[in-house]
């Protein structure tokens, strides 16, 4: 427990996956745009460290379209207004400073060839990346993903040759259409082959536990962002879990890890439906299997990245009870949960009933802590963690409200320099 070690691109790869669940005709656009942007940087001969900064972006190119309608409109081949979820993206990706670049070429990301001019005269620069990254967007929009990809060749070659020098720079069109001439590009294309090539090419950037915290809090951000309903949980119940492993005796490394469950707990939740997450009545009951689905999503992702430890359950296990009535996602009982995923579960509940939202107050004190009482008196919740956090509320609460009162300083500044920009 004294060391942790993710390989980046397990991490990229694991947000990229959960940016496509929100709908089945967007499943693997993310991957497929990376393949094809990740070919056109080898067939141009970039750099090594440019080709990995093309591929994260293509990843990721799209993070900034937080509603299902704003990412069915990015799969239309000419959009009504390409560049607001590219500003979104921006401001979102730059907030962990090594993704500078990442985060540049994701800003210009639907910038024409055509209009390169206008930009270079605003003094505006427009990375050459960004129009490989462009070109393999609209290339994977075209793809009718229904029929054989070999029979649409031509067809897909011709419409970017007809944009040649107008929307596409000429230089890219070329060293796409020479990057595709082999079948295998396009078998590859679409297939779980891949992620192993990202892997086997980019896999050599190792993160340690303070730089995959730093970068979960980016995650923490793109979950929570979408609705200001939800603006501040995933920071809250961060900090409450933080504090209540510390509490509880675990290491500086678990809790640690704890603050990196809490970050990416909600991770699912990318698949549910913005209007969904913003209603304010009851949800039906379809509305609310879908929400209750986030929770096998957040483990299913998250188990995949290599060396992540324990945090995968910790964050994927936080809706399941002791007694195994009425848990989800896999109704699991007391003697499969973890310590870490009693102490989520406590952290999640506290934290969603204490805290403001936009369509009612948050509990005060005595109603909360009755109602983590009576569930834990019922065996849903650790009475044993229940009482850390009665002997210890004073301090974790004013801790949560501080945490969560900065992150609505945050979320206004954030959309309001977004629309600044607009």
């Amino acid at each position: 427990m004294e060391q942790m070690l993710v390989p980046q691109i397990d991490l990229i790869l694991a947000l990229s996956k959960s940016l496509d669940l929100i709908s089945p005709a967007i499943v693997g656009h993310h991957m497929r745009v990376a393949f094809l942007s990740l070919n056109m940087g080898l067939m141009l001969n970039l750099k090594k460290e440019d080709i990995k900064d093309l591929t994260y972006a293509a990843l990721l190119h799209d993070v900034g379209a937080l509603s299902l309608e704003e990412r069915l409109d990015c799969l239309e081949f000419d959009l009504k207004e390409p560049h607001f979820h590219s500003i979104v993206g921006h401001r979102l990706i730059r907030m962990h400073k090594p993704f500078e670049k990442v985060s540049n070429l994701i800003r210009h990301h639907h910038v024409r060839w055509d209009n390169i001019y206008e930009h270079n005269k605003r003094k505006i620069e427009v990375p050459f990346g960004s129009q490989i990254l462009y070109l393999a967007d609209r290339v994977d929009v075209l793809i009718d993903r229904n029929n054989d990809l070999g029979n649409q060749v031509d067809y897909i070659i011709k419409q970017i040759q007809d944009e040649r020098g107008k929307k596409f720079c000429p230089e890219v069109v070329d060293a796409f259409i020479e990057s595709i001439q082999s079948k295998d590009a396009w078998q590859r294309l679409g297939s779980n082959s891949m992620a192993s090539i990202f892997y086997n090419l980019l896999g050599d950037e190792i993160l340690n536990i303070d730089e995959l915290l730093d970068i979960s809090k980016i995650f923490e951000k793109i979950i929570d962002f979408r609705s200001r309903f939800t603006a501040t949980h995933s920071s809250g119940v961060a900090h409450v879990a933080c504090k209540l492993a510390e509490f509880s005796g675990m290491s500086q490394m678990e809790t640690k890890m704890m603050k990196v469950a809490g970050n990416l707990h909600d991770l699912g939740k990318l698949a549910v439906s913005d209007k969904i997450l913003e209603k304010p009545e009851k949800l039906t009951k379809d509305e609310f299997n879908s929400v209750k689905n986030h929770v096998y999503y957040t483990y299913s992702i998250l188990k995949k990245i290599r060396g992540i430890g324990k945090i995968y359950e910790w964050a994927g296990l936080h809706h399941e009870r002791l007694d195994g009535e009425g848990g989800y996602p896999f109704n699991k009982k007391g003697e499969d949960l973890s310590q870490g995923a009693r102490i989520m579960a406590v952290a999640d509940i506290f934290t969603a009933v204490s805290e403001d939202r936009p369509y009612r107050k948050g509990m005060g004190k005595k109603r909360a802590l009755s109602l983590l009482d009576q569930m834990a008196k019922r065996n849903k919740i650790d009475g044993d963690i229940v009482s850390i956090l009665k002997s210890n509320h004073d301090e974790i609460n004013e801790g949560r409200i501080n945490v969560q009162n900065q992150v609505v300083v945050e979320f206004n500044e954030f959309w309001n320099e977004v629309n600044r920009l607009r």
